[in-house]
């Protein structure tokens, strides 16, 4: 060839149109390199989706709900209770500028405590979607809701509900329903459905006087809010400095206003900002397991590249043999990975949008109650696909374009495998960064402290790097593995099983690399399983020791009124009987670090300077035959007005012992110190400090009870009691009788859904690992049509081709089972041991479990290799024995 035809072929001009073309005709390989980008660009997408989708809604909302207020007067950071009385508002309501006032309860905090009883005898559930009351406003200016049918609430014995609850429950105009409320029970007449702009389905709305919240809720003669519209003859900034100057006077630099006094666009931004503090936790969480999936990705999109640049070794040997320099080869590779990383992102873009609704039926569907949204594809969203999509491509294309820009034309064309050597630097490699990534991972654990990104940052980056080190090493194993899981099949099957044997392990590192995805998908599960595990185990020790009583009364999240307490107490059928009342209180700012950081896990920071702790009251008269705290020091009876109890680990933290003291802030705000009388053990029914039923009020505007222990009464049987019970129910259709194993059941089992959520979230790591398992089979029998064919030229049926392929698919998912359940057992064992004691000290790995997931991802390998065994059975045989 001459010099000139050289340097044509040798332009990157065009190479690049080479590879523009080369992809144009082998439709079938660009589709299947591109399905793993586009599911780990749709699964990222899909988070921004859904979140961006909710906040928009929600934003909506926000804005409705504001609408007509010109200044808004709330309870400040710290109040954790109706905190406006009838003096603020009266201070404040003759002030020049205001048009009109109102005061108003919006339901912040306590909407599940009203529970009206439906036509068939039960509340509303309030697992899932949320139950918002607030009070019906009587003022034009402030008043954001439509009356569909009937009236407005006018009377302080009315009530009205959103039309699509009221469908949903079937409750009817005009009948007078029960409510289970703080106050016991209460009816009330339904007189009419209502609707707002900005409506969203799935909660349920209800609205009543003010006066009406107050009494059910034992609210006294607070308020939670004062709505306030301007006349427009004072400045809007002016009004509502005199406001705050009124209500809060002057403060000091380091001082919290009792009230904040709000404008409108800050009501709006701050109710926006708490929505959108939850749906940036849902957001992250999904984008996290996105991550995860798109790290997933990154291995099956290596290896399709790996796998069609081997294919076309001879052709890339052809063209060096022509004068392409092994740069320009490159190039020419990283040019197609970046033109099929555009094409894919913009498909993954619209496959995020379908699997953000996909998510939202899997949420649904363990009734998170996620409700509908629209479409908001946000311009940062596309640039991030684009950006994600793109930079993983060809990232995930640069080590196999080196590798092809490396060969030499005549091995290239003679079609040689590398050298031993560079297996041998593979494992080096691969040996370094498993070091590493373990060091990482021991730093995370153990040197992170209390700062949870210390420890997680670590953790995380570490796992990332063990799994690259591992995978580097994995073929190691992978090649006697295959052939160990493959020989039961070998025998089952016959020569099918023989050759799918001898196929996956005889490239160990081509089964590695496809098998690593499905080892890290499994390795997750297996790690979250065991923590799961041994958390559930903790607790079931601790409340194998700690629960005594008969039976547990229960509250579907709202809490049980004093007049359920006292009907149980007064029943004959029960012997001792003990309310558990929980709350959070302020303390002083001693339990936090230099930073405003809590020194101790059982503490919770509430803002700069401030922290708080859980109390717990019960009935210390009562508790004998109902729990055991696993009192060490002191006694429970001691507990009084001015002592309390305080758990043995907390205790530890802050350096206190029996006799010391702790300063704690009453509901009135007044600091008060208690002496501590008893150290205890217990974790779970106890909160970090016990105090009396009597000082619980003044901690806690709560006059309900969060759950009831009893014993049956002596002579009762359990199938009186359970009778009592029933008769108690009728009244009380909100409550729930369990037996002590029962309410045990019930604690592991909300432990458990933790564990199913993140087991469906990290499932999708797997869907895309056996994804790409059938990707790499099917360029396989691509790469292996001339095999395929001689094969079936010497007397092979279909059927075996197909059974052939199919096994192959089984041996791979189960290396990579086998592999991920190892490695997850480990990294969870690793973790439960780094968790401090008090937390979890048992140790549990769910076996069963463990071999269903092996057992069905063997499976899934199988259902798999389905598309590629029918494809290469379909081959012509003189078609592929003559392939080049």
């Amino acid at each position: 060839m001459s010099n000139s035809a050289r340097t044509t072929v040798c332009k990157d001009g065009v190479m690049f149109r080479l590879a523009v073309k080369n992809l144009a005709q082998n439709k079938i390989r660009l589709a299947l390199t591109s399905f793993a980008i586009v599911l780990g660009v749709g699964f990222v997408v899909s988070s921004f989706v859904l979140r961006d989708g909710l906040k928009e809604i929600f934003a909506d909302l926000s804005e409705q709900v504001t609408q007509g207020l010109d200044i808004g007067v709330g309870a400040g950071d710290l109040a954790n209770s109706p905190a406006i009385t009838q003096g603020d508002f009266d201070a404040i309501a003759d002030i020049d500028g205001i048009g009109a006032i109102e005061l108003q309860m919006t339901g912040n905090g306590y909407e599940n405590q009203l529970q009206p009883i439906t036509p068939d005898g039960e509340t509303i559930t309030l697992q899932g979607p949320p139950q918002l009351v607030f009070s019906w406003s009587t003022e034009p200016a402030f008043d954001v809701t439509d009356i569909l049918e009937g009236r407005a609430p006018l009377e302080d014995d009315q009530w009205v509900i959103d039309e699509p609850s009221r469908a949903e429950h079937g409750f009817i105009i005009g009948d007078t329903y029960t409510f289970i409320t703080p106050s016991g029970r209460q009816d009330s007449e339904l007189v009419g459905t209502f609707t707002f702009d900005g409506f969203i389905e799935g909660p349920t709305f209800m609205s009543m006087q003010t006066e009406t919240i107050q009494e059910w809720m034992l609210f006294g003669e607070r308020f939670d809010f004062i709505a306030i519209a301007i006349d427009g003859s004072v400045p809007l900034a002016d009004l509502q400095s005199d406001i705050d100057q009124t209500l809060n006077g002057t403060l000091g630099e380091d001082e919290t206003p009792r009230l904040l006094v709000q404008n409108q666009a800050e009501l709006t931004a701050d109710l926006q900002a708490d929505f959108n503090q939850v749906l940036d936790v849902i957001g992250g969480v999904l984008l996290g397991f996105a991550l995860l999936s798109l790290f997933v990705s990154i291995f099956i999109i290596a290896n399709t590249f790996a796998i069609t640049i081997s294919q076309r070794t001879r052709e890339l040997g052809l063209l060096r043999a022509v004068g392409a320099t092994g740069a320009q080869v490159m190039r020419s590779v990283i040019a197609e990975s970046f033109i099929i990383g555009v094409l894919s992102s913009i498909i993954g873009i619209g496959v995020g949008v379908l699997i953000a609704f996909a998510l939202r039926a899997i949420l649904n569907s363990l009734g998170l109650g996620i409700p509908s949204f629209g479409v908001v594809v946000a311009p940062t969203t596309v640039i991030i696909a684009l950006v994600v999509g793109v930079l993983v491509t060809v990232a995930s294309a640069i080590v196999p374009a080196f590798k092809a820009s490396r060969i030499a034309p005549i091995t290239a064309i003679s079609g040689n495998a590398e050298s031993e050597s560079k297996s041998l630097g593979r494992f080096v490699v691969g040996g370094v960064v498993t070091a590493v990534g373990i060091a990482a991972m021991l730093v995370g654990l153990f040197g992170g402290g209390d700062d949870i990104i210390a420890v997680l940052g670590p953790l995380g980056a570490g796992a990332a790097i063990l799994f690259i080190g591992i995978t580097l090493l994995s073929p190691l194993v992978t090649g006697p593995l295959s052939r160990v899981l493959g020989t039961p099949m070998a025998q089952a099957v016959g020569t099918p099983g023989r050759l799918a044997r001898e196929n996956s392990s005889r490239n160990p590192r081509r089964t590695a690399t496809t098998a690593a995805a499905l080892m890290i998908g499994l390795s997750l599960v297996s790690m979250a399983s065991v923590v799961g595990e041994s958390l559930r185990a903790q607790f079931d020790d601790i409340l194998n020791t700690s629960l005594q009583a008969d039976f547990f009364v229960l509250s579907d999240q709202a809490d049980i009124p004093d007049e359920a307490l006292q009907a149980i107490i007064d029943d004959p059928a029960f012997g001792n009987v003990s309310p558990a009342k929980d709350w959070g209180v302020r303390v002083e700012n001693q339990f936090l670090d230099e930073d405003d950081n809590p020194i101790a896990s059982d503490i919770l920071d509430e803002g700069p300077g401030n922290a708080s702790v859980n109390i717990t009251a019960f009935d210390y008269d009562q508790i004998d035959g109902l729990f055991n705290f696993d009192v060490t020091v002191g006694s429970l009876d001691d507990i009084g007005d001015r002592s309390i109890g305080m758990r043995r680990s907390i205790a530890d933290n802050f350096g206190l012992e029996l006799g010391d003291s702790l300063e704690m802030f009453l509901l009135d705000e007044t600091l008060e110190e208690f002496e501590i009388v008893a150290l205890y053990e217990e974790t779970v029914i106890s909160g970090a400090v016990m105090v009396s039923l009597d000082r619980f009020n003044d901690f806690s505007p709560q006059r309900t009870s969060n759950q009831i222990a009893a014993n049956v009464a002596e002579g009762v049987s359990t199938e009186e009691a359970d009778a009592a019970f029933a008769e108690i129910s009728t009244e009380f259709p909100n409550l729930m009788f369990q037996s002590s194993a029962e309410f045990q059941a019930m604690l592991g089992d909300q432990i458990s859904f933790i564990l199913n959520l993140l087991t469906v979230l990290l499932a999708l790591t797997i869907i895309i690992a056996v994804l790409g398992i059938a990707n790499t089979l099917a360029l396989s029998v691509f790469e292996r049509t001339r095999e395929i064919g001689l094969l079936r030229a010497v007397g092979m049926t279909r059927g075996q081709t197909r059974k052939m392929i199919r096994w192959e698919g089984v041996i791979i998912a189960a290396v990579g089972a086998v592999l991920g359940t190892v490695l997850g057992v480990a990294l969870g064992v690793l973790i439960v041991t780094a968790i401090p004691d008090d937390f979890i000290s048992a140790f549990a790995i769910p076996w069963v479990r463990i071999l269903i997931m092996v057992a069905v991802t063997s499976i899934m390998g199988l259902l798999a290799a389905l598309f590629p065994a029918w494809r290469a059975s379909r081959m012509n045989v003189l078609e592929a024995i003559s392939h080049a």
